[in-house]
Protein backbone atom coordinates (compact mmCIF):
# COMPACT_ATOMS: atom_id res chain seq x y z
CA UNK A 1 0.00 0.00 0.00
CA UNK A 2 2.66 2.53 0.99
CA UNK A 3 5.05 3.71 -1.73
CA UNK A 4 8.53 2.48 -0.73
CA UNK A 5 9.90 5.97 -1.41
CA UNK A 6 8.14 7.36 1.64
CA UNK A 7 9.06 6.71 5.26
CA UNK A 8 5.55 6.26 6.66
CA UNK A 9 4.14 5.07 9.97
CA UNK A 10 0.47 4.00 9.84
CA UNK A 11 -1.22 3.02 13.10
CA UNK A 12 -4.78 2.02 13.95
CA UNK A 13 -5.90 3.21 17.37
CA UNK A 14 -8.92 2.04 19.32
CA UNK A 15 -10.29 4.99 21.29
CA UNK A 16 -12.37 4.81 24.47
CA UNK A 17 -15.94 3.97 23.51
CA UNK A 18 -14.95 1.72 20.63
CA UNK A 19 -14.27 4.20 17.82
CA UNK A 20 -11.27 3.23 15.70
CA UNK A 21 -9.14 5.83 13.99
CA UNK A 22 -6.17 5.53 11.65
CA UNK A 23 -3.13 7.78 12.03
CA UNK A 24 -0.37 8.20 9.42
CA UNK A 25 2.91 10.05 10.08
CA UNK A 26 5.06 11.26 7.17
CA UNK A 27 8.40 13.03 7.65
CA UNK A 28 8.76 16.08 5.43
CA UNK A 29 12.20 14.80 4.49
CA UNK A 30 10.51 11.97 2.55
CA UNK A 31 8.51 14.45 0.50
CA UNK A 32 11.54 16.70 0.06
CA UNK A 33 13.48 13.77 -1.42
CA UNK A 34 10.60 12.81 -3.69
CA UNK A 35 9.77 16.31 -4.90
CA UNK A 36 12.47 16.58 -7.61
CA UNK A 37 11.10 13.35 -9.16
CA UNK A 38 7.65 14.80 -9.71
CA UNK A 39 5.55 14.37 -11.92
CA UNK A 40 6.59 10.74 -12.48
CA UNK A 41 7.84 10.08 -8.97
CA UNK A 42 6.24 8.75 -5.80
CA UNK A 43 4.20 11.87 -4.98
CA UNK A 44 2.21 11.50 -8.21
CA UNK A 45 1.44 7.88 -7.28
CA UNK A 46 -0.32 9.09 -4.14
CA UNK A 47 -1.73 12.51 -5.01
CA UNK A 48 -3.76 13.49 -8.05
CA UNK A 49 -2.58 16.33 -10.35
CA UNK A 50 -5.23 18.60 -8.80
CA UNK A 51 -4.00 17.82 -5.27
CA UNK A 52 -0.42 18.54 -6.25
CA UNK A 53 -1.44 21.75 -8.00
CA UNK A 54 -3.31 22.91 -4.88
CA UNK A 55 0.00 23.02 -3.02
CA UNK A 56 1.07 25.80 -5.37
CA UNK A 57 -0.93 28.29 -3.29
CA UNK A 58 2.08 28.27 -0.94
CA UNK A 59 4.86 30.47 -2.28
CA UNK A 60 7.43 29.30 0.27
CA UNK A 61 8.92 25.89 -0.57
CA UNK A 62 8.84 24.57 3.02
CA UNK A 63 5.15 25.41 3.33
CA UNK A 64 4.43 23.70 0.03
CA UNK A 65 6.31 20.60 1.16
CA UNK A 66 4.38 20.60 4.44
CA UNK A 67 1.10 20.88 2.51
CA UNK A 68 2.08 17.95 0.28
CA UNK A 69 3.28 15.84 3.23
CA UNK A 70 -0.01 16.42 5.05
CA UNK A 71 -2.01 15.30 2.01
CA UNK A 72 0.22 12.25 1.52
CA UNK A 73 -0.29 11.32 5.19
CA UNK A 74 -4.06 11.76 4.90
CA UNK A 75 -4.24 9.69 1.71
CA UNK A 76 -2.23 6.84 3.22
CA UNK A 77 -4.34 6.94 6.38
CA UNK A 78 -7.49 6.80 4.22
CA UNK A 79 -6.19 3.83 2.24
CA UNK A 80 -5.31 1.89 5.39
CA UNK A 81 -8.56 2.80 7.15
CA UNK A 82 -10.73 1.73 4.21
CA UNK A 83 -8.78 -1.45 3.57
CA UNK A 84 -9.43 -2.40 7.16
CA UNK A 85 -13.13 -2.22 6.26
CA UNK A 86 -12.72 -4.33 3.13
CA UNK A 87 -12.40 -1.56 0.54
CA UNK A 88 -9.18 -2.18 -1.38
CA UNK A 89 -8.60 1.04 -3.29
CA UNK A 90 -5.62 2.71 -4.88
CA UNK A 91 -4.47 6.17 -3.85
CA UNK A 92 -5.50 7.81 -7.13
CA UNK A 93 -9.07 6.53 -6.66
CA UNK A 94 -9.43 8.81 -3.61
CA UNK A 95 -9.64 12.58 -3.65
CA UNK A 96 -8.78 15.23 -1.07
CA UNK A 97 -10.19 18.72 -1.29
CA UNK A 98 -10.90 21.31 1.37
CA UNK A 99 -13.67 23.63 2.46
CA UNK A 100 -13.15 26.90 0.61
CA UNK A 101 -15.40 29.24 2.60
CA UNK A 102 -17.40 29.57 5.80
CA UNK A 103 -16.45 28.69 9.37
CA UNK A 104 -14.91 25.38 8.23
CA UNK A 105 -12.68 26.99 5.61
CA UNK A 106 -9.51 24.92 5.09
CA UNK A 107 -10.92 21.71 6.57
CA UNK A 108 -9.90 18.68 4.43
CA UNK A 109 -12.67 16.69 2.77
CA UNK A 110 -12.33 13.11 1.50
CA UNK A 111 -13.87 12.37 -1.90
CA UNK A 112 -14.57 8.65 -2.10
CA UNK A 113 -16.02 6.38 -4.81
CA UNK A 114 -19.74 5.66 -4.75
CA UNK A 115 -20.60 2.95 -2.25
CA UNK A 116 -17.61 3.63 0.00
CA UNK A 117 -18.63 4.88 3.48
CA UNK A 118 -17.82 8.50 4.28
CA UNK A 119 -14.72 9.28 6.32
CA UNK A 120 -13.74 12.35 8.29
CA UNK A 121 -10.17 13.60 7.87
CA UNK A 122 -7.91 15.95 9.81
CA UNK A 123 -4.34 17.06 9.03
CA UNK A 124 -1.56 18.75 10.99
CA UNK A 125 2.14 19.37 10.47
CA UNK A 126 4.94 20.88 12.51
CA UNK A 127 8.74 21.04 12.36
CA UNK A 128 9.47 18.20 9.97
CA UNK A 129 6.46 15.91 10.55
CA UNK A 130 3.01 15.71 8.99
CA UNK A 131 0.04 13.70 10.30
CA UNK A 132 -3.21 12.59 8.75
CA UNK A 133 -6.03 11.11 10.86
CA UNK A 134 -9.16 9.35 9.59
CA UNK A 135 -12.38 8.21 11.29
CA UNK A 136 -15.51 6.62 9.83
CA UNK A 137 -18.11 8.30 12.03
CA UNK A 138 -18.41 11.59 13.89
CA UNK A 139 -15.69 14.22 13.59
CA UNK A 140 -11.95 13.99 14.13
CA UNK A 141 -9.38 16.69 14.87
CA UNK A 142 -5.59 16.55 15.20
CA UNK A 143 -2.89 19.02 16.17
CA UNK A 144 0.87 18.53 16.36
CA UNK A 145 3.29 21.08 17.81
CA UNK A 146 6.85 21.29 19.01
CA UNK A 147 7.09 21.68 22.78
CA UNK A 148 8.11 25.28 23.44
CA UNK A 149 8.26 27.73 26.35
CA UNK A 150 4.80 29.18 27.05
CA UNK A 151 4.65 32.62 28.60
CA UNK A 152 2.16 33.76 31.23
CA UNK A 153 0.50 35.93 28.57
CA UNK A 154 0.11 32.89 26.33
CA UNK A 155 -1.38 30.89 29.19
CA UNK A 156 -3.93 33.60 29.94
CA UNK A 157 -4.99 33.97 26.32
CA UNK A 158 -5.15 30.29 25.47
CA UNK A 159 -6.61 28.71 28.62
CA UNK A 160 -9.32 29.33 31.17
CA UNK A 161 -8.44 29.39 34.87
CA UNK A 162 -9.81 25.84 35.23
CA UNK A 163 -7.72 24.60 32.31
CA UNK A 164 -4.55 26.22 33.59
CA UNK A 165 -5.06 24.66 37.02
CA UNK A 166 -5.66 21.25 35.43
CA UNK A 167 -2.54 21.44 33.24
CA UNK A 168 -0.41 22.50 36.21
CA UNK A 169 -1.78 19.59 38.25
CA UNK A 170 -1.11 17.12 35.43
CA UNK A 171 2.46 18.37 35.04
CA UNK A 172 3.04 17.51 38.71
CA UNK A 173 1.20 14.17 38.63
CA UNK A 174 2.81 12.96 35.40
CA UNK A 175 6.27 14.30 36.13
CA UNK A 176 6.34 16.48 33.00
CA UNK A 177 7.35 20.11 32.63
CA UNK A 178 4.71 22.83 32.53
CA UNK A 179 5.91 23.77 29.03
CA UNK A 180 5.25 20.20 27.89
CA UNK A 181 1.80 20.10 29.43
CA UNK A 182 0.90 23.59 28.18
CA UNK A 183 1.99 22.63 24.67
CA UNK A 184 -0.17 19.51 24.95
CA UNK A 185 -3.07 21.64 26.20
CA UNK A 186 -2.67 23.93 23.19
CA UNK A 187 -2.76 20.91 20.86
CA UNK A 188 -5.83 19.58 22.66
CA UNK A 189 -7.72 22.83 22.19
CA UNK A 190 -6.68 23.11 18.54
CA UNK A 191 -7.90 19.54 17.96
CA UNK A 192 -11.10 20.37 19.84
CA UNK A 193 -11.70 23.36 17.58
CA UNK A 194 -11.28 21.13 14.53
CA UNK A 195 -13.62 18.54 16.05
CA UNK A 196 -16.26 21.20 16.52
CA UNK A 197 -16.21 22.07 12.84
CA UNK A 198 -15.40 25.70 13.60
CA UNK A 199 -11.93 25.70 12.06
CA UNK A 200 -9.64 28.66 12.68
CA UNK A 201 -12.60 30.97 13.20
CA UNK A 202 -13.25 29.79 16.73
CA UNK A 203 -11.39 31.36 19.63
CA UNK A 204 -9.70 28.90 21.96
CA UNK A 205 -11.47 30.45 24.94
CA UNK A 206 -14.76 29.33 23.36
CA UNK A 207 -13.93 25.63 23.40
CA UNK A 208 -13.19 24.49 26.92
CA UNK A 209 -12.51 21.34 28.93
CA UNK A 210 -12.42 20.50 32.64
CA UNK A 211 -9.69 17.91 32.29
CA UNK A 212 -9.58 14.34 31.07
CA UNK A 213 -10.06 10.84 32.41
CA UNK A 214 -7.38 8.34 31.44
CA UNK A 215 -9.13 5.18 30.24
CA UNK A 216 -6.17 2.90 29.64
CA UNK A 217 -2.41 2.64 29.50
CA UNK A 218 -2.24 0.57 26.33
CA UNK A 219 1.08 1.05 24.52
CA UNK A 220 0.77 2.70 21.13
CA UNK A 221 3.82 2.77 18.89
CA UNK A 222 3.74 5.88 16.74
CA UNK A 223 7.21 6.53 15.36
CA UNK A 224 8.98 8.79 15.80
CA UNK A 225 6.95 10.37 18.65
CA UNK A 226 6.82 7.39 21.00
CA UNK A 227 10.32 5.99 20.44
CA UNK A 228 11.79 7.61 23.57
CA UNK A 229 11.47 5.50 26.75
CA UNK A 230 9.89 8.42 28.63
CA UNK A 231 7.18 9.08 26.01
CA UNK A 232 3.80 10.11 27.43
CA UNK A 233 0.91 8.25 25.73
CA UNK A 234 -2.63 8.42 27.07
CA UNK A 235 -6.04 7.33 25.80
CA UNK A 236 -8.54 9.72 27.34
CA UNK A 237 -12.15 10.73 27.68
CA UNK A 238 -12.32 14.52 27.64
CA UNK A 239 -14.33 16.17 30.39
CA UNK A 240 -16.43 18.88 28.75
CA UNK A 241 -18.25 21.46 30.93
CA UNK A 242 -21.95 20.72 31.30
CA UNK A 243 -21.81 17.58 29.18
CA UNK A 244 -20.21 14.66 30.98
CA UNK A 245 -21.50 12.27 28.28
CA UNK A 246 -20.11 14.45 25.52
CA UNK A 247 -18.48 11.51 23.79
CA UNK A 248 -15.20 13.32 23.08
CA UNK A 249 -12.35 10.82 23.31
CA UNK A 250 -8.79 10.89 22.13
CA UNK A 251 -5.09 10.17 22.14
CA UNK A 252 -2.56 12.47 23.84
CA UNK A 253 1.19 12.12 23.22
CA UNK A 254 4.37 13.82 24.42
CA UNK A 255 7.62 12.57 22.95
CA UNK A 256 10.78 13.52 21.06
CA UNK A 257 10.08 17.19 21.70
CA UNK A 258 6.56 17.07 20.21
CA UNK A 259 3.07 17.35 21.63
CA UNK A 260 0.18 15.64 19.85
CA UNK A 261 -3.57 15.55 20.44
CA UNK A 262 -6.04 13.53 18.40
CA UNK A 263 -9.70 13.93 19.38
CA UNK A 264 -12.87 12.28 18.13
CA UNK A 265 -16.39 13.56 18.73
CA UNK A 266 -19.08 10.96 18.08
CA UNK A 267 -21.95 13.46 18.11
CA UNK A 268 -23.40 15.40 15.22
CA UNK A 269 -24.12 18.58 17.21
CA UNK A 270 -21.91 20.36 19.71
CA UNK A 271 -24.02 21.89 22.51
CA UNK A 272 -20.94 22.54 24.61
CA UNK A 273 -19.66 25.14 22.13
CA UNK A 274 -19.96 28.63 23.65
CA UNK A 275 -21.02 31.31 21.15
CA UNK A 276 -19.78 29.03 18.36
CA UNK A 277 -21.20 31.18 15.58
CA UNK A 278 -19.18 34.20 16.52
CA UNK A 279 -16.57 34.70 13.74
CA UNK A 280 -13.49 35.25 15.89
CA UNK A 281 -10.23 35.09 13.95
CA UNK A 282 -7.08 34.28 15.91
CA UNK A 283 -3.45 34.01 15.03
CA UNK A 284 -2.13 30.62 13.99
CA UNK A 285 0.23 28.86 16.36
CA UNK A 286 2.98 28.64 13.78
Amino acid sequence: MNPPDFSVEVVKVGLPGGQRITVAVVPLSSVRRAWPLQPDGPISRVLTPAEIAASGMHGVLERRLAHLAGRVAAKLALLSHLRGQGYFLEARELGLTQMMAGPQEGRPVAQLPMGVPACDVSISHSHGLALGVVASGGRVGVDLERVAPRSAAFQEEAFTDVERAWLEQQARVEGRTLDEMSSLGWCLKEALVKCSGQGLRAALQHVTFDGWTVTGDRHIHLAPLTEAPDAFVRLVHLNVPGAMDAGVTGLLVLGQGYALAVLHDAREDHPWMVDARRPVVREASR
